[in-house]
């Protein structure tokens, strides 16, 4: 009896240790699957070929595979490497919708393109954040001459990716030169997508057509849409690199009504901080001289520490001022300089030439207040008014602040 239960006992011991090997194989298998496919997704990023490689059995990395091979070699043979690993991987994975994309690009280069739109059209169905299918869409409706549904998928592609930005800005851009496609695309933008505020900040940052951007800006602000004035800023600046100060200044004076020609602007330096055109003070980047301008609607002041033996442009505002004589005005604070070592402002020509120079004593002379007179030609419709460091001998190098700077017609005064 006892030797029979012993042999059933060792006979369910051998079944129960094969049932455990069983399980211990499968666990072993499963565990191997599973890290490879975390050191895949690792490696996918850098090496597709070599994530595909370590899970061969994953359709996301024979997807990623094949779209690698067809980004390094793309041809159009259905029998290539790419088209191979992209079949493979749909039917690992009916999902993978890079090897779609991977297949209908090598039907697009066949020429074949009813087969194109039914696999870009099944990819978009799986997923609408697909980029390649969209702009396939885009390049499709573009070749149709249908700028409306361009703009329709111009709008879907940029609402579903995040790599659109990068890829569809630029274009965009570019097209504002057609006025239909202007006409068109303002509704969508009045409609404020998520991508709106970034295009048009794009447009005024980046646009290689900044007077289709001022046409297409103009357009928006009628609709109600609010531009910064960061935003406007930056478009001036564009517009004077681009297409000259006139264009330039004809822009500014929309949202500076206030501004004239005939003299120079902010004599007490208000304004607050954020970006400023060429025809606002603006302060040096230079970084071995300190200079800020510290605005306020009660009246503010350049604020300026340069180190001794070091001199330039602390401060300058483009003028367009018509011919004739002009005054200049100022009133400074805390400088303490010899006579050779004294700031001076100077009006120059855009080409360089001066035009004059007005020094600044030592703010305890007067009260700190000074004057001179610049004469403007004909021949120089464009002048910048700049303030200019002399290199000091001090120790403490140049200290002070410019409260007042007003540059008039001489018949008129400013004041201080």
């Amino acid at each position: 009896m006892t030797t029979r239960r012993s042999a059933k006992a060792s006979r369910r011991s051998g079944a129960e240790w094969a049932r455990r090997g069983i399980l211990a194989a499968t666990a072993a298998i499963t565990g191997y699957f599973a890290v490879s496919n975390s050191v895949a997704h690792v490696i996918e990023r850098a090496d597709a070929d070599r994530a595909h490689m370590i899970a061969p059995r994953a359709g996301v990395f024979t997807a990623a595979a094949a779209e690698q091979n067809f980004s390094i070699s793309a041809e159009a043979d259905a029998t290539s490497p790419a088209a191979r690993l992209a079949r493979l991987a749909l039917r690992q994975d009916a999902t993978a919708t890079n090897a779609l994309n991977v297949l209908a690009l090598q039907a697009q280069m066949r020429n074949e393109t009813e087969k194109t739109r039914e696999i870009f059209r099944y990819s978009l169905a799986l997923s609408r954040r697909e980029l390649q299918p969209q702009l396939w869409t885009i390049e499709e409706a573009v070749g149709r001459g249908d700028i409306k549904g361009a703009l329709r998928g111009y709008d879907t592609a940029l609402r579903t990716s995040a790599r659109a930005k990068e890829i569809l800005f630029p274009v965009l851009s570019t097209a504002l030169v057609e006025p239909r496609v202007r006409a068109e695309l303002l509704p969508i933008i009045a409609s404020r997508p998520a991508w709106s505020g970034a295009f048009l900040a794009y447009l005024v940052n980046s646009s290689s057509e900044p007077l289709a951007a001022l046409s297409f800006i103009r357009m928006a602000e009628k609709r109600g849409l609010a531009i910064t004035d960061d935003d406007r800023a930056l478009l001036v600046n564009a517009l004077a690199s681009a297409e000259g100060y006139k264009q330039a200044w004809d822009y500014y004076s929309t949202f500076h009504p206030e501004a004239d020609r005939s003299q120079s602007r902010d004599p007490e330096f208000t304004s607050g901080a954020g970006v400023k055109t060429l025809f606002d003070w603006r302060a040096t980047e230079d970084p071995e001289l300190s200079a800020v301008i510290l605005g306020g609607k009660a009246g503010g002041a350049l604020d300026f520490a340069v180190p001794s033996t070091i001199g330039g442009v602390l401060m300058s505002q483009t003028q367009l001022l018509p011919p004739g004589i002009y005054r200049f005005q100022g009133r400074s604070s805390g400088i303490d300089q010899p006579r050779h070592s004294q700031p001076y402002w100077l009006l120059r020509c855009r080409d360089g030439r001066e035009l004059g120079r007005v020094s600044v004593p030592n703010s305890d002379q007067n009260n700190g207040e000074f004057e001179g007179e610049f004469q403007v030609r004909a021949d120089c419709p464009e002048q910048t008014l700049v303030l200019v460091a002399r290199a000091s001998e001090s120790v403490s190098g140049l200290l002070g602040q410019i409260n007042f700077a007003a540059l008039t017609p001489a018949r008129e005064t400013g004041r201080r």
